[in-house]
């Protein structure tokens, strides 16, 4: 049987509230336009409709001035994860993101680049807040100016946890290498890392740290070439001990 004009599809403004969240997700934007007025949508529903990416400008501001709707942190939250959300309106919730909602945005291409840095800023500004185990959690999976935050981090368990995340890049982990007070297991971590610890730049901060382990440091020795051997030997950053481990290993070397 066909739908009456008051509860067709382009118009969710007669629609039951199971109806709603059937069809809120994906509906196009005349529907969601007459859901706006339907008595029977509530914060679920709009939470539901604030992932659909037909929703308009117009509508997302509906929402957002709707102090009925924005009471809900699933609204807030949809609202700050929406592409089409003017940057002012999802400014204004980010605020009321806990963490982890907060470390969304930063990553998520689909949003504004205003908007990432904002969500970046804000984010940086909770880290002063934020028990060491959820900084954990984070560097897995932190946005890269985070990454770029962390990597200055004297937690072993935080900069582990960065060396784990996709977003890391060569010279966050020679950040780390380099760090003044990067704590030696981390160092030693960054040495023995089956991927990180083969790049040049990275073993070169690991030998010109004086935090790195002595061990490890000679370690990272065996795998120099000749040429190599020779610039550490030569590198008055390394310390003395470094470089007489180089010396000995070149010479040995030699024919």
């Amino acid at each position: 049987m066909a739908e009456t004009r008051g509860t067709s599809l382009s118009d969710g403004r007669g629609h039951t509230r199971p109806d709603l969240l059937v069809r809120l997700a994906s509906a196009p934007a005349d529907y969601l336009e007459g859901a706006c007025g339907n008595p029977a949508l509530d914060e679920e529903g709009v939470a539901l409709l604030l992932k659909n990416p037909n929703a308009t400008q117009a509508l997302l501001l509906r929402v957002g001035r709707t102090l009925r709707w924005t009471r809900s942190y699933e609204v807030k939250r949809g609202l700050v994860r929406h592409p089409r959300a003017p940057i002012p309106l999802a400014r204004r919730f980010l605020a009321h993101l806990l963490w982890l909602a907060l470390a969304e945005p930063p990553a998520d291409t689909r949003l504004s680049a205003p908007l990432r840095r904002h969500a970046e800023e804000a984010l940086k500004t909770r880290l002063l807040e934020m028990a060491e185990g959820e900084i954990v959690a984070l560097a897995r999976r932190a946005s890269a100016g985070i990454v770029a935050e962390l990597s200055g981090s004297s937690s072993p368990r935080v900069l582990a946890a960065l060396l784990g995340n996709p977003r890391v890049r060569e010279r966050d982990v020679v950040r780390i290498a380099s760090g003044e007070e990067a704590p030696p297991e981390a160092l030693r971590r960054v040495a023995r890392h089956p991927d990180w610890g083969l790049r040049r730049a990275i073993r070169t901060a690991l030998l010109r740290n004086r935090r790195t382990p002595v061990a490890e440091a000679l370690h990272l020795l065996a795998g120099l070439a000749p040429s190599d051997l020779e610039r550490v030997v030569r590198d008055e950053d390394v310390p003395r001990i470094v470089q007489v481990g180089a010396g000995r290993r070149l010479a040995s070397e030699r024919p």
